[in-house]
């Protein structure tokens, strides 16, 4: 670049002009000004910017050379009509013409330069077995839901859990009023005495009319009537057993205890309320650890999971969305016995331990299912694969290091590795990285991917 410089200062003694030009190879500016000012005039081939700089009140040589390590300086005094004329804005702009006219002239050829390698890396595409990776969405269910109901009716006289409370089994929740089933219960257990002693009474009197019937004293008929008095009497005790065992239970039934270990829904009936034996729903269990998780795949993968179903080998992973937390593992329990005609998918459900409760009953999650191929396909690196307006493609690297385009079309992908059905064939070369830079033709440099060493 070309730079001008006109520095002037008015000095006690007269006026002085001095010019200092330099060339330089990558700025174009002029510099003029005075009074203690200096203006910068940049030249560009598009714009003209001004840059305004303080000058000391000092002389300043005039200077012409190249820069360089050398430059030539010396000092002129010019008479005051020629700094007049130089100081008007006319001359000015004819010097800013001028300096751009010979600017231009001095500007560098530019060059034109052989395009260069494009680095890239690369990978090889390989006919092997790939995993079947299904992903969908799915819905978790609560393992166990219990709703909580009352066997007996009375009055709930105390709610003893909270709602939202974690419950264990055997844990109480409720209260009803005990107090008539506990007087019943008292009832049945003194007809049950009475009932004994008339029983061992009328044994007694069996035996007596048996030894007399023995000796004719008594005839046939009396002695058949007393032993069945005796026999209808041993009824009513057993009678009265039953009747206190179904009145102890009717006490215990006052009570009402959680059926499993999990979490408490919102309370349905308060304190206070009478309520029907098996009648209303006080309360909701719904055990969390572990859960269930339903979802359901396309009917062409029906036969391959019954497969792995079979022996064990499928392999299910699920994963909260927008989590963090890595995928669970889950164990498959049911597959539905029929497929849905509307939608072609068939049910499954499998349980997902939650010990650290990262699931909730009604939460949509993904679900992946994985399972081993049976035929061998094209396999290239995910990466190498780039969308484009007529679809996917590949840049495959040819013998004399120069890249070609090949639309392709994905069969599927899994764990960083996708599956072609047709663009590629086995043992070609595709670019993994540096697709950015390349056009079909581009010649490419081959580079080895840098290995990142961890420190400890």
């Amino acid at each position: 670049m070309f730079e001008i410089s006109v520095f002037n200062s008015r000095l006690k003694r007269g006026w002085e002009i001095y010019f200092v030009f330099s060339c330089v190879c990558f700025r174009k500016q002029i510099y003029l000004g005075g009074n203690r000012l200096m203006k910068a005039y940049t030249l560009t081939p598009m714009n003209l910017k001004v840059y305004e700089h303080p000058v000391s009140n000092t002389q300043f040589p005039l200077s012409v050379g190249i820069q360089s390590r050398k430059i030539l300086t010396w000092t002129l005094g010019v008479p005051r009509w020629i700094l007049d004329i130089l100081r008007s804005p006319d001359f000015r702009l004819v010097l800013i013409v001028f300096i751009s006219l010979l600017v231009s002239s001095c500007s560098k050829k530019e060059v034109v330069r052989k395009a260069e390698a494009v680095p890239v890396t690369v990978a090889k595409v390989e006919s092997r077995l790939i995993p079947i990776q299904i992903n969908t969405y799915g819905n978790i269910e609560a393992y166990t839901v219990v709703p909580v109901k009352s066997l007996i009716g009375g009055q709930i006289i105390k709610a003893h859990v909270s709602s939202g409370q974690d419950v264990k089994k055997g844990e109480l929740l409720f209260s009803i009023d005990a107090r008539p089933y506990e007087a019943n219960l008292r009832q049945i257990g003194a007809n049950l005495e009475r009932d004994t002693v008339l029983a061992e009474d009328a044994e007694r009197q069996a035996r007596v009319k048996s030894e007399l019937h023995k000796k004719n004293a008594v005839s046939e008929d009396d002695m058949f009537k007393t032993k069945a008095v005796s026999e209808s009497l041993k009824r009513s005790v057993k009678i009265d057993q039953a009747n206190i065992d179904k009145a102890k239970l009717d006490v215990e039934y006052c009570s009402i205890k959680s059926p499993i270990d999990g979490r408490a829904g919102d309370i349905l009936t308060d304190e206070g309320n009478v309520i029907k034996a098996n009648d209303q729903t006080l309360i909701v269990i719904n055990q969390i650890k572990p859960v269930s998780v339903s979802f359901s795949v396309p009917q062409v993968y029906l036969n391959l999971i019954k497969k792995h179903i079979a022996a064990k080998k499928l392999d299910i992973k699920v994963k909260a969305q927008d989590d963090t937390e890595p995928p669970v593992k889950a164990d498959v329990e049911f597959l539905d016995n029929t497929v849905d005609p509307t939608t072609g998918t068939v049910r499954i459900e499998a349980k997902v331990d939650n010990g650290k409760e990262l699931f909730w009953p009604g939460q949509f999650v993904n679900v992946t299912i994985n399972m081993v191929s049976e035929t061998p396909v094209l396999v290239v690196p995910s990466r190498a694969v780039q969308p484009g307006q007529t679809g996917n493609y590949v840049f495959t690297v040819k013998p004399d290091s120069a890249v070609e385009m090949r639309l392709v079309t994905i069969l599927r992908s899994a764990g960083g590795e996708t599956a072609l059905s047709q663009g590629v064939s086995e043992g070609e070369t595709v670019v993994t990285d540096g697709h950015l830079r390349l056009v079909p033709g581009s010649k490419v440099e081959i580079k080895t991917p840098k290995k990142t060493v961890l420190k400890d």
